[in-house]
């Protein structure tokens, strides 16, 4: 297991460092430091070098953060915490836009200890599960362009969703040596459960977004999701209440920046953990949800 471990942190640390001519960085580079003069190009590749890379590689996020119940006018109620990753396969277009492939794994962690969950007592039903891990991969992939994000998947099955979206749609401000980058996550109406948001703010180094002779910078961020239910950790009645995300995320290195026992059991539980999902066979999760709501397109 850490043989495996130490080759794999080795070939992401190589990756993520990558450092290639000027002149292939700075196609679409912003060349003013004032967010509010870039065009609509430049303002993609100041989100890919925040989100990722402005260069094929692979990207790894940590996450962390902390799951509650909530249901007026009682107080938050904490669940559990969670420990998760999100690897990023990015990978430049000719036409300026990029391609994002990813897989996410999260593991859901006692809220006092942080120790990863073989079971679990729900305190607003007193009943005890064993929490689901979180496992999702976007074979189809994600486009970064002009339109902002957009899900090609989302597309097939909804032609003219993203006709309105934007770049702009991603605020950016300067916050004295930072950028900032806020946006919230949004979904054909048809495959939102109500009450839902989501918001996602980052941040990085102007000056290293700035910086066109290397292709990845450190970003971090927090957001919150608010969601109807959630069965992965006991609550499958919205009468119970909803349940309220607080997640940060970290650009990191390598593996070596994600909790050991998290990575071990990764490691363990799914031999696809570190693979890219773009050649995937078989439906993806996102797949199954829109075969069930009835608007797939073959």
């Amino acid at each position: 297991m850490i043989g495996r471990r130490n080759l794999l942190t080795t070939a992401g640390t190589s990756a993520l460092v990558a450092a290639l001519p000027r002149q292939a960085l700075a196609a679409n580079k912003p060349w003013s430091n004032d967010p509010s003069t870039w065009t609509d190009d430049e303002r993609v590749w100041a989100v890919a070098r925040q989100g990722g890379a402005v260069t094929e590689q692979k990207v790894i996020w940590r996450t962390r953060g902390a799951l509650y119940a909530f249901k007026y006018p009682e107080s938050p109620v904490p669940l559990v915490r969670m420990q998760g990753s999100e690897q990023q396969w990015w990978r430049p277009q000719d036409d300026g836009s990029f391609l994002r492939t990813k897989s996410l794994l999260t593991f859901f962690a006692d809220y006092e200890t942080d120790e990863l969950l073989e079971s679990f007592t729900n305190p607003i039903t007193g009943k005890t599960i064993i929490p689901r891990p979180n496992f999702s991969r976007v074979p189809d992939g994600q486009v970064l362009s002009t339109q902002g994000w957009s899900h090609n998947i989302i597309r097939k099955a909804f032609p003219d969703y993203y006709g309105k979206r934007s770049i702009r749609d991603i605020e950016m401000n300067i916050i004295g040596d930072d950028l900032s980058f806020h946006s919230k996550v949004h979904w054909p109406e048809l495959l939102v459960r109500r009450p839902y948001n989501q918001d996602n703010t980052h941040f990085a180094r102007l000056s290293e977004v700035m910086d066109d002779e290397i292709s990845w910078v450190p970003s971090h961020g927090a957001g919150q999701i608010l969601m109807p239910e959630m069965p992965n950790v006991g609550m499958d009645d919205p009468n119970l209440g909803q349940v309220l995300w607080h997640v940060e995320y970290y650009k990191v290195l390598s593996f070596d920046d994600l909790p050991r026992a998290y990575l071990e059991r990764a490691m363990a539980e799914y031999d696809n953990y570190t693979v890219d999902p773009i050649n995937d066979t078989g439906g993806s999760r996102l797949e199954r949800r829109l075969k069930r709501a009835g608007v797939w397109r073959e």
